[in-house]
């Protein structure tokens, strides 16, 4: 069987499988409301009481998930919902509990970031633990696990990866989930192999059957043959060197063979997002995307919760940098309880920046959290969307308005704080040297920019083949975004998709990216492939790279054996 490999490494094994159908609620209209009432409020009670029991047995990043999840079934306003549900709808504890958790789930289902969206699931796993307790579903006991396990699952829940007998787990395989589900980055940090997208897994494998996978390439073996397992144990050991050689490159600088030195940084979503940062030495934090902050809640994040989030990223980072980008929603990041407009184009709408900018009450409680917490240790603002050296401008006078109220009451701050924009819609690439004397850096989201670039919206799959970053419209305003920030001495970054692809980062380096942000998993492979590198042979394949007039010539050429062709 083929599926995606979203963690590295060979597994072998005894297969378990894990049955866990999607609880559906039947709805029943009801006299007795609060009596359902009271079910629901049993049902969400035992399950905070057993996450907080769960609590005093794991740690590091399962325990931090965790403790999300105990705020989510905490949240007054998530209970409110489904009370008032139940009561204004007669609708019966199981299905007042389906209607109420769905509505948040949508709103995470319909962003079109893979890290945001991923979260989904989570909230649908409480909702599913909640449930069981409602209709007395059993449950599957993890915590014991025979030796050289490989679970095989419709979709492993992160409740349940926090309750896995990891160090008797070889391997997980999945019909769903994606690279960025917390299976997925569990199993990275875990060293465990996994593979998701396993069309019709349960119906091809049974309990007990002896499986092989490859964490790589997505396949799966049933019940290899001896020579077939001698090449696997010899993969494994390989992978074991690889990754040997790897840990060679943790706090390494990153500087290719002739001295040419950049950065590498992390991006992440919530604040234990630091911990993996760190882990794979990166040089600080180059997009914090605090819009999570904001869609896992069920009311705006009050300053105190932001600070606290924001706090905790600078202390743990001990000094090292780490890059703020303010709200970034609307579009396809959708929050119901702000009560945004309905447009026909909302990617060319009322979001991010422009948002921000028009609700200053909300965008002050952000800016107020983010310079409170900078005295705790090295952040930086980043401003997404910008499009025009006005919107920088009028950005900036908030942002000193903001300075000027947290000085009249004497609280700190750190007043050389720097600002810096996205570079993500063409007009800020073409403006690059009026904006970079506003500004003190530039980080460039590809996402974006490819989408307003070549006009191809990115979920749209019937002209999917045209989103491409290799199109020569995208270097070229890749190339005038780094001229116009050195110009004006300041350093420009991507926290983009390309920044970690290894096609592509030659020729950033070529171009004069200074600094490179991406998922945490990816850094060590990036330093490494840097460290190989010279700058002077980067710099003629980006001069080649941008005389191309094609994304087929660009991409064909970028994924040859660089170094060996003429320039």
């Amino acid at each position: 069987m083929q599926g995606k490999g979203v963690s590295n490494g060979i597994g072998l094994g005894k297969v378990i499988i894990l049955d866990n159908e999607e609880i559906k609620a039947e709805k029943t209209i009801v006299e007795n409301t609060e009596k359902e009432i009271e079910i629901f409020q049993k049902a969400l009670d035992e399950v905070i009481q057993e996450i907080k029991e769960l609590l005093n047995r794991i740690s590091g990043t399962e325990k931090e998930i965790m403790q999300a999840y105990l705020m989510i079934l905490e949240d007054p306003l998530l209970s409110e919902e489904i009370i008032n549900t139940i009561k204004e709808e007669k609708y019966n504890a199981a299905y007042g509990v389906e209607v109420g958790f769905n509505k948040v789930i949508k709103m995470f289902e319909q962003i079109d970031d893979s890290y945001m969206a991923s979260r989904s699931s989570d909230i649908k796993d409480m909702k599913e633990k909640v449930l069981s307790k409602i209709l007395k579903k059993d449950t599957v006991n993890l915590s014991k696990l025979p030796k050289n396990t490989i679970i095989a699952t419709k979709e492993l829940k992160t409740s349940d990866t926090a309750k896995l007998d990891l160090k008797n787990v070889a391997g997980i395989i999945t019909e769903m989930g994606g690279i960025n589900s917390h299976m997925s980055i569990m199993a990275r940090n875990h060293e465990i192999p996994a593979i998701v997208g396993v069309k019709d897994l349960l119906l091809n494998i049974s309990n007990d059957d002896f499986v092989a996978i490859n964490g790589e390439t997505g396949e799966i073996v049933i019940n290899p043959t001896k020579e077939e397992c001698v090449k696997l144990e010899q993969m494994k050991q390989a992978i074991a060197m690889e990754k040997d050689e790897l840990e060679k490159y943790k706090d390494k600088e990153t500087v290719t063979q002739d001295g040419h030195r950049v950065q590498i940084f992390a991006n992440i979503g919530i604040p234990q997002d630091v911990e993996s940062a760190i882990e794979n030495s990166a040089e600080g934090v180059g997009l914090f995307r605090t819009e999570f902050l904001y869609m896992n809640s069920s009311s705006c994040p009050t300053e105190e919760e932001q600070f606290e989030a924001y706090k905790s990223v600078a202390e743990n980072l001990k000094g090292k940098r780490a890059v703020i980008r303010t709200l970034d929603i609307g579009g396809d990041k959708n929050i119901q309880y702000m009560n945004l407009p309905e447009e026909q184009n909302p990617f060319l709408g009322y979001r991010a920046i422009r948002i921000c900018l028009d609700d200053i009450p909300l965008f002050k409680t952000q800016l107020r959290a983010i310079l409170r917490a900078s005295s705790y240790g090295n952040l930086a603002i980043m401003l997404p969307m910008i499009s025009s050296v006005e919107e920088l401008r009028k950005a900036k006078e908030i942002i000193q308005e903001v300075k000027d109220e947290l000085k009249n009451k004497d609280i700190k701050f750190d007043e050389n704080i720097e600002i810096g924009i996205m570079i993500e819609i063409p007009s800020a690439a073409l403006m690059a040297e009026s904006l970079a004397k506003e500004c003190d850096f530039f980080s460039i989201g590809t996402n974006d920019l490819i989408q307003y670039t070549v006009a191809v919206e990115r979920g749209n799959e019937k002209i999917e083949k045209l989103y491409s970053k290799y199109h020569p419209a995208i270097i070229k305003l890749i190339k005038m975004a780094i001229d116009g920030a050195h110009k004006n001495c300041i350093h420009c970054g991507m926290c983009g998709e390309a920044a970690s692809r290894p096609a592509f980062i030659p020729l950033l380096i070529g171009l004069g990216l200074d600094e490179f942000s991406m998922n945490s998993n990816k850094i060590l492979n990036a330093r490494m492939m840097i460290r190989n590198l010279n700058y002077e042979d980067c710099k003629k394949l980006a001069e080649k790279a941008l005389t191309l007039s094609s994304s087929t010539e660009v991409e064909l050429f970028l994924k040859k054996d660089l170094f060996t062709s003429d320039f």
